[in-house]
């Protein structure tokens, strides 16, 4: 339960206001703050306190010296929300980030770590090098709300400790967070936050004096024919023939604009390229004597996704996801480096 208090009729209409979209287990409490928060104390996950800083430490420090298990607490003052206590479970500046989004105040966070909302999820994006769809401060805020969370994993990834409100929750749950670098439906309702692990590598072999739109083209029956996230891609890989194909560095410039990662920093895509010798060591399903007469291999794209994938995998077992796809003269195909 997430507790609001207000020193005052002009703060308690902002708690109103706030406790609306917070979510429903969220309280505004009666009479006096000092008597209301330490009534509630032992039932609180977190607690909101719309007053001035000096009131709400002085109000909660005795609380704290005697009980370790202390919900987060934040503090709503002027034009800022100060993180106070970050609770024994964590998760204060995510309830700290969701009021000053939502009251569109600045948010003083705690330099410590809390251990579940937004930071378990932050972490959980960087642990598998993933895009997010979907909006993770709100998601945050029901995990720390204490909201049953719908967690689906079909791959297998191995993943941070989660809160035990995080799980296999049935229909009831409002929030699903679905971990995958596949695009088909998982039959869920409500709110999804989709993770989308960079685990595909994308094989593309072409002709020369391809355009742009042919390799677009056959790139994007990754997903349509094969149901495939891009966002999911982390390279693209190539014979070293095809290094300054025109044709294929402008679809893939044209694909990261389309599918590239949202997050400030990351790295896009790049094209690695292998020359014939190596690429002919590999084991395809699907050689063709045209292509090893062209160029030296019997394949291009199998043989590229999957060198590629092994290399970047760092002992993880390569699978070939999408075996040689054709268009007009582009075959692509995509390995999957699997948890």
């Amino acid at each position: 339960m997430i507790g609001l208090f207000a020193i005052d009729e002009e703060q308690r209409k902002l708690a109103v206001e706030l406790s609306a979209r917070l979510g429903r287990d969220t309280v505004v409490a009666d009479g006096p703050v000092h008597q209301a928060v330490h009534r509630m104390w032992n039932r609180l996950g977190a607690a909101v306190l719309l007053m001035p800083t000096g009131a709400a430490v002085r109000t909660i420090a005795p609380m704290l010296v005697r009980d370790e298990s202390a919900p987060a607490v934040v503090c709503v003052t002027e034009d800022f929300v100060v993180v106070l206590a970050g609770g024994s479970s964590g998760g204060a500046n995510a309830l700290a980030d969701r009021v000053g989004e939502v009251l569109g105040l600045t948010v003083v966070a705690s330099a410590g770590s809390d251990n579940t909302g937004d930071t378990v999820l932050e972490q959980l994006v960087d642990q598998l090098d993933a895009t997010v769809d979907g909006d993770i401060a709100e998601c945050a805020a029901a995990m720390l709300n204490g909201e049953p969370i719908r967690l689906l994993n079909p791959m297998g990834f191995d993943l941070p400790p989660m809160p035990d409100n995080v799980g296999q929750a049935g229909g009831g749950a409002r929030w699903t967070i679905v971990i995958d670098d596949r695009v088909a439906g998982h039959g869920t309702d409500g709110e999804v936050l989709r993770i989308v692990p960079r685990t595909l590598v994308v094989g593309v072999g072409a002709s020369s004096g391809v355009s742009g739109d042919e390799v677009t083209s056959v790139l994007s029956m990754l997903e349509w024919d094969f149901g495939l996230d891009l966002r999911a891609v982390r390279a693209f890989a190539s014979i070293d023939l095809k290094a300054r194909e025109t044709g294929v560095l402008q679809a893939l410039e044209d694909w990261n604009f389309w599918h590239g990662q949202g997050s400030v920093g990351e790295d896009p895509p790049e094209l690695l390229t292998y020359p014939a010798e190596t690429l002919s060591t590999v084991a395809v399903p699907n050689p063709s004597p045209v292509v090893e007469q062209k160029t030296g291999t019997p394949s291009v794209a199998e043989a590229a996704a999957l060198y590629a994938a092994a290399e970047m995998a760092e002992g993880r077992p390569v699978e070939l996801v999408v075996p040689k796809a054709k268009g007009d003269n582009v075959t692509v195909a995509a390995a999957r480096i699997r948890p």
